[in-house]
């Protein structure tokens, strides 16, 4: 949300209890913030100076400061301050004010800014007129080696008022293509307040991607104070507020983000590809055979390169849309696994049964091959040498093994995947997760290819037991655009929090299966529990073909067995994993070749 200060400047005429009056005001018509100017004559300006008699009576003593920034702190918002040199610095800093201004005359004081860089408070630095080297210089100042250190950049100056066609509301643009990659920008308007565009131009500033507003306040503009020009009454002041949050609505924090709305128009007039005509399984499908046009189903359609020249599994009417469902894909199962560990040292090859744990996932992998719902399988492990027991195990079922980076893990994941370029479905399986169910992969299976989605999960399943499904064109996307790959170990976070920009899908799952059983092997009580478990399944004579209707039976009747691990917590993605797509990058590339790699044109009869 954008941040929205109230200036008051000098609009209390030298009067403090004007000043805290307006303090007030300003936040009861919606201010988050308010900033006061703390300035002594003395060492704002020269003796010759012919303000320096005007600011020399406008200026409060510290002991007026002391009490009127204490009055203020109690109304519950940010108090800045505007300072004028190192005796108003130490002010502030006295009062411990919550965030220092530097007026743009100051970019060049570098007394005054080393003495700021000593802060770990919020700093503005105040921009027009200045130039660039200034402002590098200014920043550079402030923070010379912690990069971390909350600057804000204010675009804007004071002219008395500042003509609208002076504002050059641009150069936000340029202070964001120069410093926003560190720094946050602001705007700081000075417009005649009697101008409609004293409220336009700021909400104008809102998609340069602010984070403040800074607007000045007074009483009376019409009794025409010091700092009236640009300055809103209490009541234009609230409503500015109001307007601003409609606009910030507008624009909106994530430009790839869709309203529920857009989604329900989304679903309602994108056309699906549809069959012309009656065909039947055994059928391949060609150009003269599809149609786009809007359907009732409110499910996606696929692209072009995912039905042309596919041979129809199920057969199809005239005008049904065709899903995944229909048509032949050939499924590829990655598991990925590694024997380094923060919480459970060497938990792929601790025992289960007699046997490495992570043999237990492979048996189940093999039973979804025995049964047809999987076509391939790789085993994506790192190069460290410590994880050569686990390509061994791996080979010893006839897996592919794949060894790669130890950071990003999608980066192992992508050698299988460009190894099967004819498997469109990726299973995603990780070595944590043992107790992978057949019968719900192939139901997270086909309820993929029903909603013909890009990715599919089954989270409402305990966790443990499910797994996600990609289709291979995603994982190249993220692979290739993805600005962090290394973060790639929560590789579900690049779909969810892209999640419009994909077609995601989650199962349903069966109230009686929808349970918070946690069965993914991370730590000490995870082994306990997983390890009964598996012990009682192998003593009943299914020590590999298990239900997950058996697990819910057992912990039923055994409902002290999740007590072991209750209090464990899963681990999710760390704040510092980024998990942006470099979508401008994407959006310039032959997607065609690249995702599907089909340029050639289309097949008919």
């Amino acid at each position: 949300m954008i941040e929205i200060i109230a200036e008051i400047a000098n609009a209390h005429q030298g009067n403090p209890e004007t000043a805290l009056e307006l303090a007030r005001a300003a936040v009861a018509s919606g201010a988050d913030a308010v900033k006061f100017q703390i300035y002594f004559a003395g060492e704002f300006l020269t003796l010759k100076h012919p303000r320096y008699e005007h600011f020399k009576r406008q200026a409060f003593s510290e002991e007026v400061w002391e009490t009127l920034i204490c009055e203020t702190k109690k109304t519950g918002v940010s108090v800045y301050a505007d300072i004028f040199g190192l005796q108003a610095l130490a002010v502030a800093i006295s009062n411990n004010i919550d965030g220092f201004k530097v007026h743009s005359s100051d970019l060049s004081n570098t007394r005054l800014l080393k003495r700021l860089s000593e802060q770990k408070r919020k700093v503005f630095l105040a921009t027009g007129g200045s130039t660039l080297p200034e402002i590098k210089y200014a920043v550079d100042c402030i923070v010379p080696n912690d990069k971390s250190a909350e600057v804000v950049l204010l675009h804007g100056f004071q002219a008395y008022p500042t003509m609208v066609e002076d504002s050059v509301l641009s150069r936000l643009r340029t202070l964001s293509e120069c410093f926003g990659d560190r720094h946050k920008i602001g705007y700081s308007d000075h417009v005649d307040a009697d101008d409609r565009f004293a409220v336009i131009l700021p909400l104008m500033a809102i998609p340069y991607g602010i984070s403040c507003i800074e607007k000045h306040l007074t009483f009376h503009r019409g009794h025409k104070g010091v700092d009236y020009y640009s300055s809103f009454e209490p009541a234009e002041f609230g409503e500015f507020v109001a307007d601003v949050r409609i606009a910030e609505k507008a624009v909106g924090e994530n430009p790839l983000l869709f309203a529920e709305s857009e989604r329900r128009y989304r679903d309602t007039v994108k056309k699906a590809w549809v069959a012309v005509g009656d065909m039947k399984q055994g059928d391949h499908i060609c150009d003269s055979d599809i149609l786009m046009k809007r359907t009732s189903e409110g499910v996606p359609s696929a692209f072009y390169e995912n039905i042309i020249g596919k041979e129809i599994k199920l057969p199809l009417a005239a005008e049904d849309q065709i899903l995944g469902t229909h048509v032949s894909s050939k499924v590829l199962a990655i598991i990925v696994a590694r024997m380094s560990s923060s919480r459970l040292k060497g938990k792929a090859t601790i025992d289960i049964n007699g046997k490495p744990a992570i043999s237990h996932l492979f048996q189940r992998v093999r039973i979804c091959v025995e049964k047809g719902l999987i076509h391939s399988v790789a085993f994506c492990t790192t190069q460290d040498p410590s994880d050569g027991v686990l390509a061994s195990i791996a080979e010893g079922f006839g897996f592919k093994v794949y060894k790669g980076s130890l950071e990003n893990v999608l980066s192992r994941m992508m050698l299988a995947v460009d190894d099967h370029p004819d498997h469109s479905l990726i299973l995603r399986i990780t070595g944590d997760d043992l107790l992978m169910d057949s019968e719900y992969l192939f139901k997270t299976l086909e309820y993929h290819l029903k909603m013909n989605a890009d990715y599919t999960d089954a989270k409402q399943l305990p966790s443990g037991v499910e797994v996600e499904v990609f289709n291979s064109a995603v994982l190249k996307l993220i692979s290739r655009f993805s600005k962090n790959p290394d973060g790639t170990e929560y590789l579900t976070n690049y779909v969810q929090n892209n999640r419009d920009q994909f077609n995601v899908a989650s199962l349903t799952v069966a109230p009686r299966h929808a349970k918070n059983f946690r069965l993914t092997l991370d730590t000490e009580e995870d082994y306990i529990v997983i390890k009964t478990l598996l012990a009682q399944m192998k003593a009943e004579g299914k020590e590999y073909t298990y239900t997950l209707d058996d697990i819910v039976d057992y912990f039923e009747k055994n409902p002290q067995a999740m007590d072991v691990n209750s209090l464990v917590r899963q681990r999710s993605a760390p704040l510092t994993v980024k998990t942006d797509i470099d979508w401008e990058s994407f959006c310039k590339a032959d997607i065609c070749k690249l995702l599907y790699g089909n340029t050639e044109n289309p097949p008919d009869r």
